[in-house]
């Protein structure tokens, strides 16, 4: 297998996660956009964040995991096989 084959076969592997994590962004976007209006709707307590009662505790954990995803797809391995000159 030549050299350009497998740089061919990596970027292909990248591109497909970069796709992966944009399609994860998109649904997280859209379904916390519908937690907020469905908890907005349901009225809140007296110790509501924001106006929401729960709806933010999604945010917040989901996003954590967004934004893991997002660090291993842009700042993972294949980044630091590049830096390192090992590809």
């Amino acid at each position: 297998m030549s050299e350009e084959t497998t740089a061919f076969e990596q970027a292909k592997t990248h591109l497909k996660l970069v796709r992966d994590f944009y399609y994860h962004l998109m649904v997280f976007v859209f379904l916390n956009l519908l937690f907020v209006i469905l908890d907005r709707r349901a009225g809140t307590s007296g110790n509501a964040v924001f106006g929401l009662d729960w709806a933010y505790w999604l945010i917040i954990f989901w996003g954590i995991g967004v934004a893991g995803h997002a660090i291993s797809v842009f700042f993972g391995d294949h980044r630091a096989q590049r830096m390192s000159g090992r590809e």
